[in-house]
């Protein structure tokens, strides 16, 4: 047969290599903004993954030495925190405004670069205010010393998490991405390296866990808001980034290709190899799901009831999201440089790792109409918006901590829990994006296609009678049960 006849043939379904466990390697760079845009082959995370591993070093010192001026200078240069853009001359206009300060009165004895002074220079309501120290990683307010280095809570959890779960990062730049307070959370790798440039002893994670003493935080510490926030942005972004690294081989055949499947023959091959997909993502599903903060405090049976509600729409999510690199963009004709961009008719749909689905097979297939929601109300909708890895985390959490569902027994928590994931993006989007107003609810406006199409593509599973006889409710406690 011609392989014109056939409608799921390599060239227009993209490349459908085996999925073995090398092909789901992790991606661990949560910004798809910093991809380039040159094409040259589906998207496999495995593919973009720099050497470099959390013991490896390789971290630009010229480029920390740059990071720190511009943190401290900015930060303590003229007391509005924004940054000084004079690297080379950021300390010596520290000692000019402090001294200059001094001789005004304000000295009371100390020395221009007494820890007292640094505190005298902002007014009462700033947040540094009661800081005698800044973060040496990222220039936010140091909660205290932490293996060996003036740290905040953030980059000390965030340096915690890694060495204790031994974590694996990749930068897609080249590896000197700037770190500080707005941009901690966006290069994981040089985030890492700067840790240990800065003096951040891994063996003093590990003499910790040893320890049977706990100490008590400070109330200021526990208080300060944009530590909180970024330890739970962290707890998202890791939760997505470690579910995706499960291989998934022990998924169970939910959804498969049976003797009484409405799938012409010469589609099966393919339409069978997806659902083999499908299987892995759900099983990765799960796994993202456990790492949640609260989710494993919920009774089993309202996990089980979150996950087989939700799955659907957390996998249409990552679909879209992973979709976004096969967009394509130019400017307009007359070449106005007014920041508006042209995105071109998607034809590509990125269904998982060394997976894409080309507009012309989903068009002979009959899904179409879905192929085009999931690019244009979705993954366009993101392109737009440069949605992030950590973003893409929180919206699934949102989709996932559900208190709408019936059969609930602990709806106010949930709802509560859920609260708690808005407010939390909220404060992300304001800190991330503060030009960007209206940012919190566009995302937030992908939601309700998101359910929408979600609908849709179930519709279509129970019409093909794809949805095998394994019952998934079992597989989720199973996997539940499992230890992380």
């Amino acid at each position: 047969m011609d392989t014109g006849d056939r409608g799921f043939d390599a060239a227009l379904v993209g490349h459908m290599g085996p999925l073995s466990p090398p092909d789901l390697k992790p991606d661990l760079k949560p910004d798809i903004s910093l991809l380039n845009g040159s094409g040259g082959g589906p998207f496999s995370p495995g593919n973009n993954c720099g050497p470099g591993s959390p013991g490896s070093g390789g971290f630009n010192s010229v480029v920390l030495q740059q990071q720190n001026a511009l943190v401290v200078g900015g930060a303590l240069g003229n007391g509005t925190g924004q940054q000084n853009l004079l690297v080379g001359g950021g300390s010596q206009q520290q000692q000019q405004q402090q001294q200059q300060q001094g001789s005004n009165g304000g000295g009371g004895g100390s020395g221009p670069n007494t820890p007292s002074n640094i505190t005298q220079q902002y007014p009462p309501n700033h947040p540094l205010s009661g800081s005698k120290h800044l973060c040496s990683i990222c220039g936010d307010r140091a909660s205290g010393k932490h293996y060996g280095v003036y740290s905040c809570e953030g980059c000390k959890g965030f340096f915690k998490r890694t060495v204790r779960k031994d974590l694996s990062y990749a930068c897609r730049e080249d590896k000197n991405c700037t770190i500080d307070k707005r941009q901690r959370n966006r290069c994981q790798y040089c985030r890492y390296q700067k840790c240990l440039a800065c003096g951040m002893k891994r063996e003093a994670v590990q003499e910790e866990r040893q320890r049977s003493s706990k100490f008590s935080m400070k109330s200021e510490e526990i208080n300060s808001t944009s530590s909180v926030r970024d330890v739970v942005v962290d707890r998202f972004l890791e939760a997505e980034q470690i579910g995706e690294q499960k291989s998934g081989d022990n998924a169970i055949p939910y959804l498969r290709v049976g003797q009484n499947s409405m799938i012409p023959s010469e589609y099966k091959g393919a339409v069978s190899h997806l659902c083999q997909m499908v299987n892995k993502q759900i099983y990765q599903l799960i796994e993202f799901a456990r790492r949640l903060p609260n989710f494993s405090n919920l009774p089993r049976e309202d996990q089980v009831t979150l996950l087989r509600s939700g799955w659907n729409e957390m996998l249409i999510a990552s679909v879209a999201w992973r979709s976004m690199e096969y967009i394509e963009t130019e400017r307009p004709p007359d070449g106005r440089n007014d920041g508006r961009v042209t995105i071109r008719q998607p034809q590509l749909m990125c269904l998982g790792p060394n997976f894409t689905l080309h507009r012309n097979s989903a068009q002979q297939a009959g899904v179409d109409s879905l192929f085009d929601r999931i690019l244009c109300e979705l993954a366009i909708k993101m392109k737009r918006l440069d949605v992030n890895r950590a973003e893409l985390g929180i919206l699934k959490a949102i989709i996932l901590f559900n208190s709408d569902i019936r059969g609930l027994k602990c709806r106010k928590e949930i709802d509560q829990m859920r609260e708690k994931i808005y407010a939390c993006l909220d404060e992300y989007c304001k800190t991330q994006h503060p030009s960007e107003d209206g940012r919190f609810a566009q995302l937030l406006l992908r939601l309700p296609a998101l359910r929408s199409i979600s609908l849709k593509c179930i519709d279509h599973l129970n019409f093909l009678r794809l949805l095998g006889d394994k019952q998934l409710d079992n597989f989720i406690i199973e996997m539940l049960d499992t230890p992380l």
